[in-house]
């Protein structure tokens, strides 16, 4: 089975199951993610009834049917057809009403009259039912109503969260959070939740010099509950992973500190995928769940990056987010972006040099072409490429350039153990691949070390 035929699996079987903060469908999803992806996760909780910083946390909500029969016993609305038809956390109701209180009860999208919308009410009791306009105002809408929920809450019960740890060489966490509250809606939440799967089960086939994190919970009251659990010393940044498989372009919201090496890092992993073809969203504190992560009791700069962004999209929380709006080749392109990051973040250090006097003697360690005077002229020769002179293999069988030794000359410049290879790359106006491999080649000669 391919990448995307894969991707498409996991989209269909998991697109269906009612997702709410909590319940029978969070549960499902998690068990289905343990069960066919490397992950090495556990199942993490908290009683409902807990004080979570400012929130508590909510009971357990279940739901097993819900529908609504019209004047002539026809059902009109069934939860069984769509999960987004019965307002999620729904009180139970059982009774006969007559169109006046139906209305305050119904929610529909005049501007999308083809369209459900997908509604909550998680901490306040309620009931409602969702449906197109075109339903609603169509001739099978007449009364009186039989209005039906059967629903549950549990005051004993959890609110749950997936948790999976990758160890590094060091304690230092990258962090990296979606959530899976959302019912039947495939770029906003589902394809955050398939794009951590496979994320995660690369990442735990690599060395890595950082530990990695993932949680997959609710939005908001999840990761508060995370947050109140665990002990954010480690944790130095991290990736909030949201509307990740529709059909626009790659767009990046930043995090709070443009200038940390997460957001430094997701740019110049998108870039290297598209250029400058990406749209950039500067941070603001709403969205997702950048705006627990970033609070000032933590502090922690969680950028994001998407292919059509919560809000940006039409389709964003109606039934028209479904298997159609997204498209495997875009997850599979968003997860091409995201190993990027992951690698550029494994990158990040500060090159310091190990003797701090005059230039290196690049040629006595094979890092500088042994034919004197053919460096900045045009002269034909076998080993030319484009407007870089391959000079040598290195041992990593990387072709070093022309490139390289501007790299080399920058990092002999600027390699003091305060400047980082993000801005020497900036500083140079080099790739930060050319400025990667060349650090690479002078540690292994051991002309640098990295802090």
């Amino acid at each position: 089975m391919s990448l995307e035929e894969r991707i498409e699996k996991v989209f269909t079987d998991l697109f269906p199951i009612n997702r709410s903060l909590t319940g029978k469908g969070v549960y499902e999803t998690f068990n289905y993610l343990l069960e066919n992806f490397s992950l090495n996760g556990e199942l993490k909780s908290i009683p409902s009834g807990t004080q979570v910083f400012d929130w508590v946390v909510p009971d357990e909500w279940n739901i097993n049917d819900g529908y609504i029969l019209n004047g002539a016993g026809e059902k009109i609305i069934d939860f069984k057809d769509s999960n987004l038809h019965v307002m999620s956390y729904s009180a139970p109701v059982d009774k006969i009403v007559n169109a006046d209180e139906l209305r305050n009860h119904i929610y529909t999208l005049p501007k999308y009259p083809d369209r459900i919308p997908y509604r909550t009410s998680y901490y306040k009791k309620n009931w409602g039912f969702c449906c197109s306009h075109n339903l609603f105002k169509s001739d099978k809408f007449y009364p009186p109503f039989t209005v039906f929920i059967d629903s549950s809450f549990n005051s004993d019960g959890n609110l749950s969260w997936l948790e999976c740890v990758k160890k590094g060489h060091t304690k230092k966490e990258i962090l990296i959070s979606t959530y899976c509250c959302h019912p039947s809606l495939a770029n906003d939440n589902l394809s955050g939740i398939v794009l951590a799967a496979f994320l995660f089960e690369y990442l735990s086939k690599l060395d890595t010099k950082y530990t990695y994190r993932l949680v997959v919970l609710p939005e908001t009251i999840g990761a508060i509950s995370f947050l109140s659990q665990t002990n954010k010393k480690n944790i130095i940044g991290g990736m909030v992973l949201s509307c990740v498989a529709g059909p626009d372009k790659l767009s990046i919201k930043e995090g709070f500190d443009p200038n940390h090496f997460m957001t430094e890092s997701a740019h110049l992993a998108v870039k290297s995928c598209v250029g400058e073809e990406y749209l950039t969203y500067p941070f603001v504190p709403d969205g997702s769940d950048e705006r627990q992560y970033s609070t000032p009791g933590f502090r922690i700069v969680t950028p994001s990056i998407h292919k059509s962004k919560y809000y940006e999209f039409d389709e964003y929380h109606t039934s028209a987010d479904d298997l159609d709006f997204v498209k495997p080749k875009s997850l599979v392109e968003t997860l091409e972006v995201h190993k990027n990051w992951i690698g550029l973040i494994e990158s990040y250090c500060y090159p310091k040099r190990t003797n701090e006097f005059c230039e290196f003697h690049l040629g006595k360690r094979n890092l500088y072409p042994h034919l004197g005077g053919t460096l900045n002229q045009k002269a034909h020769h076998e080993n030319e490429v484009g407007n870089h002179q391959r000079l040598f293999s290195f041992e990593d069988e990387v072709d070093l350039t022309g490139a390289h030794l501007d790299a080399f000359h920058w990092l002999m410049h600027l390699a003091d153990g305060t400047i980082s290879n993000f801005d020497i790359a900036k500083r140079s106006k080099l790739d930060i691949s050319i400025v990667n491999e060349a650090i690479a080649a002078m540690y292994q000669k051991e002309l640098l070390e990295l802090i």
